[in-house]
């Protein structure tokens, strides 16, 4: 509860100091910077007491129970690998177009050489990841 006053303090203070501390047009991305993570600290600490208000500790062990169950069902687990497996592979292909779309617009370097490399280090993670799981199951 405590942590949750605190990120709500936090975001009031750092809206504070992006409205009042960082006025000159030089320090507008600390400013902006501090407006939004300061927002979303206030909006997520005010979330946090609704919650508190709404929900009883008696509910809530009650819903960490639940959740718990659902987490460590054997059936759950395979459906989020295979979920997982399949936004992978497809993640794959449009990686792979977009790459090549990249190229055939002709597009600076500084745009392909990063998709590109996005490619490798999956297929080296698919290679690392595989090894791994084959030695340890």
């Amino acid at each position: 509860m405590k942590k949750k006053r605190l990120i709500s303090v936090l975001g009031i203070i750092l809206i504070l100091l992006g409205i009042s501390v960082f006025k000159s047009s030089d320090q507008d991305t600390i400013r902006k910077l501090c407006l939004a993570i300061g927002s979303v600290c206030t909006a997520f600490g005010i979330g946090s007491l609704i919650q508190e208000l709404i929900v009883s500790t008696v509910e809530c062990d009650e819903i960490k129970k639940r959740k718990d169950i659902e987490v460590k069902d054997e059936r759950n687990t395979q459906i989020r690998e295979k979920s997982a497996y399949r936004v992978s592979y497809i993640m794959n292909y449009l990686l792979w177009a977009y790459t090549i779309f990249l190229g055939v617009m002709k597009a600076k370097l500084i745009f392909i050489i990063p998709a590109a490399a996005l490619i490798v280090i999956q297929l080296i993670l698919l290679i690392y990841y595989s090894n791994y799981y084959s030695k340890t199951m």
